[in-house]
């Protein structure tokens, strides 16, 4: 799935397309004749001033922004903090698989939405210390419910176990 953008620049109709979720500026652009365009205004070409009318930073912004708003994990984020709440100190039995599915699923979404700290929006979702949050995801991580990355850094991707643990949701 990608994320589309059509504007209008002169003569000129461009198409921008962003990866859905998008974490950055476009992956493509496409510019076209627009139909109701002046023929001799498209017969002298593409012009420098015409791709610098492009609002590539405005356009960037609000499809980031609309990714993040309609994108958020709000759902798992409760589910999480329901299961903190319920049982706030788990003892040596330590929480469930679910938990840790839910946790590398959330910290995931907000990786790929471009936050630049994960951790901390997954500990203001469920309304949870950064620390409790940051040590979730260490333990998520070591259970495997969570890839690899290079040490200190926000990444990783669910694996299938996380997958199955979710089973249908």
């Amino acid at each position: 799935m990608t994320v589309e953008r059509r504007i209008r620049v002169g003569a000129w109709e461009i198409t921008l397309r962003w990866p859905a979720p998008a974490t950055g500026g476009p992956t493509e652009m496409t510019i076209r004749p627009h139909p109701d365009a002046d023929p001799r205004l498209v017969s002298r070409g593409l012009t420098t001033g015409t791709l610098r009318a492009v609002p590539l930073p405005e356009l960037t912004s609000d499809v980031l922004h609309s990714a993040r708003t309609t994108a958020l994990p709000v759902a798992e984020a409760r589910e999480i903090r329901r299961m903190v709440e319920a049982a706030p100190r788990p003892g040596r039995k330590g929480r469930p698989d679910e938990f840790f599915a839910l946790v590398a699923a959330v910290y995931c979404a907000y990786v790929d939405l471009g936050y630049p700290n994960p951790v901390h929006m997954l500990a203001d979702a469920c309304g949870a210390p950064w620390r409790a949050a940051a040590n979730w995801v260490h333990l998520a991580r070591k259970k495997g419910f969570l890839s690899p990355t290079p040490e200190r850094r926000p990444g990783g991707a669910p694996t299938p176990k996380t997958t199955k643990a979710l089973g249908s949701r």
